[in-house]
């Protein structure tokens, strides 16, 4: 069971950004394993058994990322990644690029953040813009419930061709998205990331945001 983050975290994913060399990561791996992979693995394990018990049907496993980057295709070639995340997938895939929404969480040296991101294909964001103006009623639902909450913020970067000039104004800033991301954004000052008690505060925060999971969910399907 996850227990909660430490100070060692922190050291380590501090430590990696000054130190991105093969020789720190290999003195300090025990200090990755134990502080960094092993307890968020526990947090992504302990979350898939909340989401399973709220609904037998979600079946997005959690991935988990590794400590090593593949450089073989990027301009940056330090070795090893200085954020770590899971996602909730069903292909176990890490690309970003995939037809159906997905959980996260994901800690980094200044910050953490956890939410749901949606980024399929260009085809995939066309069906979804479909799906907006087949049923106006159902999506303006969707977007309520986002906006009664305050946890989570809309991301992502817009289109700058309008794709339908008589769609309600107040619907464009989702419309136009080529990717949707609601994400809340925290720092290491908030004791609950050190405190089993994060599981229950992640967990509260998919489950609000659920009915839009189910929504992007059934568009590929």
């Amino acid at each position: 069971m996850f227990t909660g983050f430490n100070e060692l975290t922190n050291e380590y994913l501090m430590g990696i950004r000054l130190n991105n060399n093969k020789e720190w990561f290999t003195e300090h791996k025990n200090m990755y394993r134990e502080n960094v992979h092993e307890p968020i693995a526990a947090l992504a394990d302990d979350l898939f058994a909340k989401m399973q018990d709220m609904d037998k049907d979600f079946m997005e496993i959690p991935k988990i990322s590794r400590a090593n980057r593949d450089i073989r295709f990027s301009k940056n070639k330090n070795p090893y990644k200085e954020c770590k995340w899971f996602f909730f997938r069903a292909d176990g895939k890490p690309d970003l690029v995939y037809a159906r929404p997905t959980y996260f969480f994901e800690m980094s040296p200044d910050w953490w953040r956890y939410g749901l991101f949606y980024a399929p294909s260009p085809t995939g964001m066309r069906n979804y813009r479909k799906r907006i103006d087949a049923n106006l009623a159902e999506f303006k639902k969707i977007k309520k419930l986002y906006e009664k909450q305050d946890i989570f913020k809309l991301y992502g970067e817009d289109y700058k061709r309008l794709f339908n000039k008589d769609i309600d104004k107040n619907l464009i800033e989702w419309y136009q998205k080529k990717y949707l991301e609601f994400t809340s954004w925290h720092d290491y000052s908030e004791n609950i990331f050190y405190e089993s008690g994060l599981t229950d505060l992640v967990f509260e925060g998919f489950k609000l945001i659920y009915p839009i999971y189910k929504y992007l969910d059934s568009i590929e399907r």
